[in-house]
C-alpha cells in the first residue's frame, strides 16, 4: 500500500496537468473564433451558392482584402467628392493642362468635374476656344480629339454642342465625323441645349441626324420627350429609332416627362407601343401607369400590339414580383393579365439562374 501511495501521486499530478492545459485550450477556442469570423463571413461571396447549396468560401487573403474594400467603400473613402472644375483650376491654361493630361487615360474623373463645371467660371469661354480649335486642328491625335470632343459636350452651353454639330458637318472623312457625333451624343444641358439638338433631328445628314436623336433620348425631359414624339410621328415611322436603340422606345423619363407619355399610350395608335416602352424603363412607377391604362382598355388586341417587346423593359426591381402577382390574382383585364404572367415567369426565370448560376432563358 506505502508502494502504491507514490505511484498515486504521480498520476493525481499528471491528471491534474492534463486537465488544467485541456481547460486552457478550450477557453482560447471562441476568442480565436469570434475574431475570425468577420473576414470568414466576407470571403463568402454573396450569391454564389456551392453544389450543396452553401456558398463557397475563397481564401483567408481574399477575405482580408474584402473586408479592407468594404470598409473603405463604406467610409466613403473609394467615392471622393468631385469638385466642378471651374472651383478646382483657377485659369484656362491649368485647366487645359490637366485636361490634356486626362486624354491619355480617357480619365472619367475629369469629365465629371468637367459636366457642367459652373455657371461662375470665368476661364471657360478661353479655355473652350482653346478646346475646339484643338478638335478642328489635324495635328490632334484622334483619341485626343475624341476627348476633347466629350469636354465639349458634357459643358451643358448650346455653343459648343453647336460647334460639334457643325465639326460634324464639315468632317472630310467618316472616322473624324464618328469622332465628333459620338461626343454629340453624349451632349448634357438644359432645355435649351435639348431645343437645339431637337432642330438638328430633321437635318438631311443622316449621322447628325442620328447622333441628335440619340443625345435628345440621353435628356429624359418633358422638352426631349415632346421632340421624340414630335419628330416620330412626323417621320411617320413606328419604329421611332427602336431597332437602332435610340429614340422614344429608350428614353428614361423624368418625372415631368411621364404625363406626356402617358397622353400616348392612350391613343393606342402605331407609335403608342414606345411611350410604353419609355414608360416601363422609368421604374415601378412608370410599369403600374402602364397597368392602369391596359385596365381601363376595352381593346385587348390593341393592348397586345402596345406591350410588343415591352418585356424586354422590365427591370426585375423590388416589390416586383408582389406586385405581378397582385395584377394576376385581381386584374379582369385579358392583355394586363397575360402581361403580368409573363413577367412573373421572366422573374421566376431570372431568379433560377441566380440560383444555379445559369443564365435565364430567352
Amino acid at each position: 500500500m506505502k508502494k502504491l501511495i507514490p505511484l498515486l501521486l504521480v498520476v493525481f499530478v499528471v491528471a491534474g496537468i492534463w486537465l488544467y492545459s485541456s481547460s486552457r485550450r478550450g477557453a482560447s477556442i471562441p476568442t480565436s473564433t469570434s475574431s475570425s469570423s468577420p473576414a470568414a463571413k466576407l470571403t463568402e461571396p454573396s450569391g454564389t451558392p456551392s453544389i450543396n447549396g452553401s456558398s463557397s468560401s475563397a481564401s483567408p487573403s481574399l477575405g482580408t482584402a474584402a473586408q479592407s474594400n468594404s470598409t473603405s467603400v463604406e467610409d466613403g473613402e473609394q467615392i471622393p467628392d468631385v469638385k466642378p472644375a471651374a472651383e478646382v483650376f483657377k485659369s484656362a491654361d491649368e485647366a487645359l493642362a490637366a485636361v490634356l493630361k486626362a486624354a491619355k487615360d480617357y480619365d472619367d474623373s475629369v469629365l465629371e468635374q468637367f459636366t457642367k463645371p459652373g455657371n461662375d467660371c470665368t476661364w471657360c469661354p478661353e479655355f473652350y476656344r482653346s478646346v475646339k480649335d484643338m478638335i478642328l486642328s489635324t495635328d490632334t491625335p484622334q483619341d485626343q480629339k475624341s476627348y476633347l470632343a466629350e469636354i465639349m459636350a458634357i459643358s451643358g452651353r448650346v455653343e459648343n454642342v453647336q460647334s460639334l454639330v457643325e465639326a460634324v458637318k464639315s468632317a472630310k472623312t467618316s472616322e473624324e465625323g464618328d469622332v465628333f457625333s459620338e461626343a454629340l451624343e453624349l451632349s448634357v444641358g438644359s432645355d435649351d441645349v435639348t431645343k437645339y439638338l431637337g432642330d438638328q433631328m430633321t437635318s438631311t445628314n443622316e449621322t447628325l441626324r442620328e447622333s441628335s436623336v440619340a443625345a435628345v433620348t440621353n435628356q429624359g425631359s418633358r422638352v426631349a420627350a415632346e421632340l421624340l414624339i414630335k419628330h416620330t410621328t412626323e417621320r411617320g415611322d413606328p419604329d421611332g429609332y427602336y431597332s437602332l436603340g435610340i429614340g422614344l422606345g429608350e428614353f428614361i423619363p423624368n418625372e415631368d416627362a411621364v404625363p406626356v407619355l402617358q397622353d400616348m399610350v392612350q391613343k393606342r395608335d402605331q407609335y403608342s407601343h414606345l411611350a410604353v416602352k419609355a414608360l416601363i424603363n422609368g421604374g415601378m412607377d412608370g410599369l403600374r401607369s402602364v397597368f392602369d391604362a391596359l385596365e381601363s382598355s376595352k381593346d385587348s388586341e390593341a393592348d397586345r400590339r402596345m406591350l410588343k417587346d415591352a418585356l424586354d423593359h422590365v427591370n426585375f426591381e423590388d416589390g416586383l414580383e408582389d406586385y405581378a402577382k397582385k395584377k394576376i390574382e385581381t386584374t379582369k383585364q385579358p392583355a394586363a393579365s397575360e402581361f403580368a404572367k409573363s413577367i412573373l415567369d421572366e422573374f421566376s426565370q431570372a431568379n433560377d439562374g441566380a440560383v444555379t448560376g445559369e443564365p435565364a432563358a430567352e
